[in-house]
C-alpha cells in the first residue's frame, strides 16, 4: 500500500504537467492594455498644428484624425496640410500616414513611431513640388511623432520590473489599440 504522501505526488505531478503545457510561464508574464482613438487624438493635440519653413513654402500640418482599422498592425493618421507658397495662393492637401508604436521599457511609456506617408494629395502643384512636399512632410513626422506619448504603464501594474519588459504585440481590435507587454 502506498503512503498518503506518495499518493498525493502521483496526483499532483500529472496535474502540474498539464498546467505547464496549457499555460507556459510566459503566459503569466503578459500585461495587456488598450488605448482608444480619443486618447491618441488628445496626445496629438499637444503637438499640432506643426509649422515648418522650407525654401519653397511654409508647411502647416493641422490636427491629424486618428483611424483605427480592425485587425491592422498600425494606426492611420489623416493629416490636413496647407502649403503657403510665396507669390502664389495657399494650397490645401491631405497626407495619410501609417504609424507604429514604440515601447520604452525604462519608463514604461508607449510612443508613436516609424511614420510612413502612404498617400499625399495636393491639387494644382507641379510633380517636383509634390515630391518636395512629400519628403518634407515625411521628415517632419519622423522628427515629431516619436515624441508623442500615448500611454504609460505603471510598474505596479506588472508582475515584473519595467526594465525587463518589452512590447510583445500590438493590434487594433474593436476600435482600440490592444498592446501586450511582457518579458523574455
Amino acid at each position: 500500500m502506498k503512503s498518503p504522501t506518495l499518493q498525493k505526488l502521483h496526483f499532483i505531478y500529472p496535474l502540474f504537467i498539464c498546467l505547464a503545457l496549457l499555460f507556459p510561464t510566459k503566459a503569466f508574464a503578459a500585461y495587456f492594455f488598450t488605448v482608444d482613438s480619443a486618447r491618441i487624438q488628445s496626445a496629438l493635440l499637444m503637438y499640432f498644428p506643426l509649422h515648418e519653413y522650407r525654401a519653397a513654402a511654409r508647411l502647416t500640418l493641422s490636427e491629424p484624425m486618428v483611424t483605427l482599422k480592425q485587425g491592422a498592425s498600425k494606426l492611420q493618421l489623416d493629416i490636413p496640410v496647407v502649403a503657403s507658397i510665396p507669390g502664389k495662393n495657399r494650397k490645401r492637401g491631405q497626407a495619410v500616414a501609417d504609424v507604429g508604436l514604440y515601447y520604452k521599457p525604462s519608463t514604461g511609456e508607449l510612443f508613436l513611431a516609424n511614420p510612413i506617408i502612404r498617400a499625399f494629395t495636393m491639387n494644382n502643384i507641379s510633380a517636383e513640388s509634390r515630391e518636395m512636399f512629400h519628403a518634407s512632410l515625411s521628415d517632419i513626422l519622423i522628427k515629431t511623432l516619436p515624441l508623442v506619448r500615448i500611454h504609460r504603464v505603471r510598474e505596479q501594474d506588472l508582475n515584473h520590473s519595467l526594465s525587463m519588459s518589452n512590447m510583445k504585440s500590438m493590434h487594433i481590435e474593436d476600435g482600440r489599440v490592444r498592446v501586450s507587454i511582457g518579458f523574455d
